[in-house]
């Protein structure tokens, strides 16, 4: 089969080293820089110099790819994906953030293109683990998911390590996060609906909503009480607070010395210079409160890992996110799936499979079980 990549930058890297290191996949990569173009082929990659956002850049791909595997930013990523399933892509696996995949799924039937969304970490493994919560309680009342992409040591700057795109970072920051609350559905500030909370064994943590359940909101609709929250360093939301007071997140331009720029610009740029590129910490603990044979339950699953525990030369988030899009790649390629949207929890049955690819990596997850008789 024919895979290509768009999008060759921290994720896109990781994806395709794992795909061509560890599966062998024969690998042609699209980039609109020229920089990561040779960067590619420096490391023995066919790779070509494309504006994917090109429509007819994107029918051409889509004629000769029997699967396109995406890395994009996310202010070009729903744009690029609705023109490869208007070209007819065979299979689309996604890891880009898309404010509602399920915007593809009528398109991609109607033109028979399997559509892979979310496939990464969080949304994705993150999906995967939370299905199988549901799946292993006979009724969840509350269903929690906590992820960080942090630094290993809580001192650095910010607390934060540029493991992806930091333009990405700020919009999570800035964007309003779909949750359930008591059966209603809520639209939560990252800033100002943050909360303090303490993780079993890993100690406290500020814990910002943010928009990452997505699928989960239709897959788990019996689920009356479904947030996500991004977890940093006690203390980084009272700075985010300070900041937004400033207008840091403001997108207005101002004029300075005859220049129009805008507050975000300027501190996303600052955080392109000064965060740390190494030394992360990821932390994915997701957890459920319900009913199990009559019984109140508690059941939870926690990832902890740096990439100094890993030993790896990139950040640990980008390579859970890669390691993730490679694997969901693999099972599209063994024909896994159907014409229209594939949201990650549908690969919840394959759960076992990725779980021992990881172990072979040294990833593990623990498991709780709390009853109460």
């Amino acid at each position: 089969m024919n895979a290509c990549l768009i999008g060759y930058g921290r994720v896109g890297k990781v994806t395709a080293s794992i795909l061509t290191r560890d599966y062998n996949v024969d690998l042609l990569v699209f980039d609109a820089s020229g920089h990561r173009v040779e960067e590619a082929r420096e490391r023995g990659l066919e790779a070509r110099l494309a504006d994917v956002s090109n429509p007819s850049v994107a029918a051409r791909i889509a004629a000769e790819c029997d699967i396109v595997v995406a890395a994009l930013p996310s202010r070009i990523a729903e744009r690029v994906v609705s023109r490869l399933i208007e070209a007819g892509a065979n299979v689309i696996v996604d890891v880009s953030y898309v404010a509602d995949p399920m915007i593809f799924h009528r398109p991609a039937v109607e033109h028979g293109v399997k559509v892979f969304v979310d496939a990464g970490l969080a949304p994705g493994f993150s999906n995967m683990l939370a299905k199988r919560v549901e799946s292993r309680l006979d009724r969840v009342d509350k269903l929690f998911i906590y992820v960080g992409g942090i630094s290993a040591d809580k001192d650095d700057f910010l607390g934060l390590v540029a493991s992806w795109a930091v333009d990405d970072l700020v919009e999570e920051y800035t964007r309003k996060a779909r949750a359930r609350i008591a059966g209603e559905e809520k639209l939560l500030d990252p800033i100002w609906d943050a909360v303090r909370i303490e993780l079993p064994g890993l100690g406290q943590f500020d814990a910002l909503p943010t928009d990452g359940l997505r699928t989960l909101l239709r897959s788990l609709a019996r689920v009356p009480t479904l947030v996500e929250y991004t977890i940093r360093y006690p203390g980084h939301v009272e700075l985010l607070r300070s900041l937004h007071r400033l207008g840091m997140f403001d997108n207005k331009p101002h004029v300075v010395a005859g220049c129009a720029i805008s507050p975000r610009d300027v501190f996303v740029r600052l955080l392109e210079d000064h965060l740390p590129r190494n030394g992360d910490r990821v932390i994915l603990h997701i957890e459920a409160e319900g009913e199990k044979n009559g019984y109140w339950a508690k059941l939870s699953y926690t990832l902890d890992v740096t990439q100094e525990d890993l030993e790896i030369d990139v950040p640990v988030l980008t390579y859970l996110t890669g390691l993730v899009h490679a694997w969901t790649t693999i099972q599209a390629m063994k024909g896994y799936g159907h014409p229209g949207v594939n949201a990650p929890e549908e690969l919840a049955q394959k759960l076992e499979e990725l779980e021992k690819f990881l172990h072979s990596k040294g990833i593990y997850i623990h498991k709780r079980y709390c009853y109460e008789y």
